[in-house]
Order: structure tokens, then sequence, then C-alpha cells
């Protein structure tokens, strides 16, 4: 538990890519529940007598639910890209601390 308390009050590692997977699953959970109660809507109107509203429902949600999955996941790799980008960045800060001073016999530009 003291480890779980330090690692949350500490800089040493980003919490970022967690909270990213834990947002992504949370949305894909809210696309998969919206599809199923527009599904349910679909079937209602089909029930009620609306065919042509039911079966044009019955086939746009699972095309708007696959469009929608794929739009969050592209967003949520956005944001892990970020969070990617600066730790190689800090990783391309450690290789260079142990550069020397720059080669004297080098052409300036």
């Amino acid at each position: 538990m003291n480890s779980i308390v330090q690692s949350l009050l500490s800089f040493d590692r980003l919490l970022g890519p967690t909270l990213v997977k834990i947002v992504y699953f949370v949305g894909a959970a809210g696309i998969v529940l919206g599809g199923a109660f527009a599904l349910l809507t679909a079937i209602f109107s089909l029930a009620g007598g609306n065919f042509g509203a039911g079966l044009m429902q019955l086939l746009a949600v699972p095309a708007v639910c696959a469009v929608a999955f794929v739009y969050w996941r592209f967003l949520c790799e956005l944001f892990m890209l970020a969070f990617l980008a600066y730790e190689r960045l800090g990783e391309v800060r450690d290789a260079l601390t142990g550069v020397q001073a720059p080669d004297p016999n080098h052409p300036q530009f």
C-alpha cells in the first residue's frame, strides 16, 4: 500500500498512459452501451409498426458504432503517442548525457 501512495506522489513515472487506457475502456463501454440502447430502440420501433425507421436503424447502428469505436481508438492513440514521445525524449536525453564536446574538425553550417 505504501508503494502505491509513493508512486502517486512521486513524478518518476507518468500516470498519463495508464489514465489513457482507463479512459479508453470506459469510452468503449459507453459506445457498446449506446449501440445496445440504439438497437433496442430499433426493435421497439419495429414492434410499434414503423418498419422503415426500424430497419434503417438496425442497419445503421452497427456501422455507426464501428466508426465511433475506430475514432475513439484513434483519439486515445494520439494521447498515448504524446506520452510515449515524452518518454522517448527522456531516453534520448539520457543517452546524450555521456556525449563530450563537439568535434572541432566538424564543419559549421
